[in-house]
């Protein structure tokens, strides 16, 4: 899969019901998990409680993307940093990095 079609694959594989259901999740701290597949792209969204470091964001939501041969994970505070995440195609490069 070249890295234009991986791009346009990610962007598809949640759609905004996906992406709402992530942020209610966030919002009412409910735990949830979706996996999407296109071939051997896998995106995994959950959601968690936040440790204390990460205060004042109570959930998390931590998307994982294999694509056949790479893996990357991220945590993310809202849906939008979710989409930017799955639209980068590298979860380490989508936003700035939290320490």
């Amino acid at each position: 899969m070249d890295k234009a079609m991986s791009e346009e694959a990610m962007s598809l594989l949640l759609s905004d019901n996906d992406l709402a259901a992530i942020q209610t999740a966030l919002d009412s701290g409910l735990v949830i998990e979706m996996t999407r597949t296109l071939g051997t792209l896998r995106i995994t969204v959950t959601t968690a409680r936040a440790p204390d470091v990460w205060y004042p964001w109570r959930w998390l939501a931590r998307v994982e993307i294999w694509d056949g041969h790479l893996y990357s994970t991220q945590w993310c505070v809202s849906s939008e940093e979710v989409r930017r995440a799955c639209r980068s195609g590298s979860v380490c490069a989508s936003v700035p990095v939290r320490w």
